[in-house]
C-alpha cells in the first residue's frame, strides 16, 4: 500500500506499508492491504506503520484517513 502523511508543512511520510494501525474516534483502525474504501476521523493516539522490515510509531495529535484500494491518505496537524 502507498502512504503519505500530510501535515500544513506539507508531504512529512510517503512510502510502501504492508499494515498501519490508527486511533480512530470509535476505536483502533488496522488497514491492510485491499483494505475497503474509508474515511475516518483519528484522535489522539499511537500510530503504528509497518513496513519492509521495520515498524514506525508515532503519537499523534488526531486528524483525517482515507482509505482508497491500494493508496492511504493521512492529514495530521504534526508529524
Amino acid at each position: 500500500m502507498d502512504i503519505e502523511i500530510i501535515t500544513p508543512k506539507g508531504i512529512e511520510f510517503s512510502g510502501k506499508a504492508k499494515r498501519m494501525i490508527l486511533p480512530a474516534q470509535s476505536g483502533q483502525i488496522a488497514v491492510l492491504p485491499d483494505h475497503m474504501p474509508l474515511i475516518s476521523v483519528l484522535k489522539a493516539g499511537k500510530m503504528k506503520i509497518t513496513a519492509e522490515g521495520k515498524e514506525i510509531e508515532k503519537e499523534i495529535e488526531g486528524g483525517v484517513l482515507e482509505v482508497e484500494k491500494e493508496k492511504i491518505v493521512i492529514l495530521l496537524k504534526k508529524f
